[in-house]
């Protein structure tokens, strides 16, 4: 229902800008009928300050408002799809690193009890191939739990997972899970006591979450808390995602940042390993 109030064609002419009153249902078709009212008004408006002529204003408007305008999509990006399969990898950050130190440590924890550990060290293995072992045993676990991940993202995710962008979040959840692997490993020769296992992994799993944008998109994180999120590996992981989020051409200039970023996660792999060494080299004394 359109309300025009007295002397509104008048009133318009002399630029007084009257109000015209619209009831509707709300419905599709009232606020598509109400859409095109307030255009058509508002390109009147535009052409009576250069026509003083009714019927010339009219008929401008007419001209215009018959134009029809050529779209071309410019980016056939699926922004929403691949926003749903970043959410899903950010997660993983908790996921797997939760997974990863919670049972390598429990792991761990049974090779320090203390006969088992001297007759670790006056074995003839060295603790450097000790270790590596260790780590080549516990990584069937941590690769187990990322691939059970990975396929369920194939089955909540659809076919998005088996395009390119896909293959960049598989990837960089891979090299994720060896820096996850490595993390846990360090940890585990750090604690003995498997009653501080839960407290560890709370600190560890959740502190990164939060602090790196796993539960919290980064884009809502304030500059302080990610310029300190920078010294952790889940920071770079998740920064990898939301740059492929946003890839709409693959090239070697588009994906120069995400090599950057994911030889990051390794460099923090081999600190991790090295520092392990250092921890169990100094820890081949018996007491």
């Amino acid at each position: 229902i359109i309300y025009i109030p007295n002397h509104f064609r008048t009133n318009f002419l002399l630029g007084k800008h009257p109000q015209i009153k619209i009831q509707s249902t709300g419905d599709y078709q009232a606020s598509f009928a109400e859409m095109m009212l307030e255009r058509y008004i508002k390109v009147a408006s535009i052409y009576r300050v250069s026509f003083d002529n009714e019927e010339e204003i009219v008929k401008q408007v007419q001209d215009v408002l018959s134009k029809t305008v050529k779209i071309e999509m410019t980016s056939k990006l699926n922004t929403n799809q691949l926003s749903r399969v970043s959410f899903y990898y950010n997660f993983a950050n908790y996921s797997i690193l939760a997974g990863c130190v919670y049972v390598i440590c429990l792991v761990l924890s049974s090779f320090k009890e203390k006969n088992i550990q001297k007759r670790t060290i006056i074995s003839s293995t060295n603790y450097r191939k000790y270790n590596q072992i260790l780590l080549l045993s516990n990584s069937l676990f941590a690769f187990i739990l990322w691939g059970i991940y990975v396929l369920l993202s194939f089955i909540l995710l659809g076919n998005i997972m088996f395009t390119i962008h896909g293959l960049i979040y598989i990837m960089n959840s891979f090299v994720f899970t060896f820096c996850a692997l490595t993390i846990a490993f360090l940890i585990g020769n750090l604690v003995s006591s498997k009653e501080a296992i839960n407290g560890i992994v709370n600190v560890v799993a959740l502190g990164s979450s939060f602090l790196c944008g796993s539960f919290v998109p980064m884009e809502w994180l304030p500059n302080s808390v990610l310029k300190i999120a920078q010294i952790l590996p889940s920071y770079w992981y998740i920064k990898t995602n939301e740059v492929v989020k946003t890839l709409e051409v693959i090239d070697f200039a588009s994906l120069k940042p995400i090599i950057i970023h994911l030889f990051i996660l390794i460099l923090f792999a081999i600190g991790f390993m090295i520092l392990t060494n250092l921890i169990s080299m100094k820890k081949q004394k018996i007491d």
